[in-house]
């Protein structure tokens, strides 16, 4: 029996608070792909975010969990938050390829982030080590991004409709997911939640309860 490679994804961010966006479309993008799982990684303090998050690693990570009880597929890492200060993701995956050696590890980031991803630490390194997978953002689709991505990923850039397992030109390294796009804002939740009496539409259950018992995100 042949023995096919285990496709593990590494989903960063700040996760502030995480919610539905961060959750449906990543699985779904998972599926239609054929990762098998995907690992999410908060952040300690995100690199492109100088002010900083606006609840603590601990809580972030602490709503993290609550949010993926609900899904198989979709893993934890504590190796940023655990770590502290600001942690580059060329880092985080190099990590997460040391301790994962039966799988081949790959990127899956939003379709607003990849068109900035030229401006990354060390992205050429993380391209040449590494396959991407796009989750779509509002905002920014296929085309959008194609246009957005300087030539050298553009052309790396695989047709719509590709997955990872198909035959492709060896340099057709990015997918897109083709999910319904992610149209909630970490931002809107955080000024929605002192305001609004449930916001179940936006964030599992278990997180909206966990961050109005720890008031978060409510001035002092």
């Amino acid at each position: 029996m042949l023995h096919r490679t285990h496709l593990l994804g590494v989903y960063g961010g700040s996760f502030d608070p995480i919610h539905l966006g961060h959750l449906l479309p990543v699985e779904e993008a998972r599926v239609a792909t054929g990762l098998d799982d995907i690992l999410y990684v908060p952040a300690f303090a995100p690199p492109h975010k100088p002010q900083g998050p606006s609840a603590s690693a601990f809580h972030r990570f602490a709503m993290c969990a609550l949010a993926l009880e609900a899904y198989p597929h979709l893993l934890l890492s504590d190796f940023e938050s655990s770590r502290g200060g600001t942690t580059y993701t060329v880092e985080t995956l190099r990590h997460v390829r040391a301790n994962h050696p039966e799988s081949e590890v790959f990127l899956v980031v939003g379709s607003d982030s990849m068109a900035g991803l030229g401006t990354w630490r060390e992205w050429r390194a993380i391209v040449a080590a590494h396959r991407i997978v796009v989750v779509c953002r509002e905002g920014v689709d296929y085309a959008g991004l194609r246009d957005k991505l300087p030539p050298e990923l553009a052309a790396r850039l695989a047709p719509l409709g590709a997955h990872p397992h198909d035959e492709l030109a060896e340099n057709q390294t990015i997918f897109w997911a083709g999910n319904a796009p992610v149209t909630i804002s970490s931002t809107w939740i955080r000024s929605a939640l002192p305001n609004v009496q449930s916001l179940s539409e936006s964030l599992p259950p278990a997180v909206e309860r966990y961050a109005r018992r720890h008031r978060l995100y409510v001035a002092p």
